[in-house]
C-alpha cells in the first residue's frame, strides 16, 4: 500500500490494518519460536549423534583391548595345557620303563 492510500483511509481503517499486522507479526514470532525450537532440538540430536559416535568408538577400543587381553590368556591356557600334556606324556613314559624294568627283574 503506497502513502497516497494510507492518507484516504480512516481511523477504522488504519485500526483495523493495524491490528491485522500486529496479527501478522504474532504469527510470524510464533512461527519464529518454533523454527528456533526445532533447530536446537536438532543440534541437541547432532550433538547426541556426536556423543554416541565417540562413544562407539571408545567401545570399539575397549573391545579390542578385552580381545588382546582374551586371545593372551587362550594361548596362556594352550601353552600350559601343552605343558601339562607333555609332563604327562614324559611321567607315563617314565612309570612304564620303570614297570618293565621292574618286570625284566623279576622274570630273571
Amino acid at each position: 500500500m503506497t502513502e497516497k492510500e494510507l492518507k484516504k483511509l480512516n481511523r477504522y481503517q488504519l485500526l483495523e490494518l493495524l491490528i491485522a499486522q500486529t496479527e501478522r507479526t504474532n504469527q510470524l514470532q510464533k512461527r519464529l519460536e518454533e523454527a528456533e525450537q526445532a533447530l536446537k532440538d536438532k543440534e541437541l540430536k547432532i550433538a547426541s549423534l556426536g556423543s554416541i559416535a565417540e562413544a562407539a568408538m571408545q567401545l570399539t577400543g575397549i573391545f579390542q583391548s578385552a580381545q588382546e587381553a582374551a586371545d593372551l590368556y587362550v594361548n596362556a591356557a594352550k601353552k600350559f595345557a601343552k605343558d601339562v600334556e607333555t609332563a604327562a606324556y614324559e611321567e607315563a613314559a617314565n612309570i612304564l620303563a620303570k614297570a618293565q624294568q621292574a618286570r625284566k627283574n623279576t622274570d630273571e
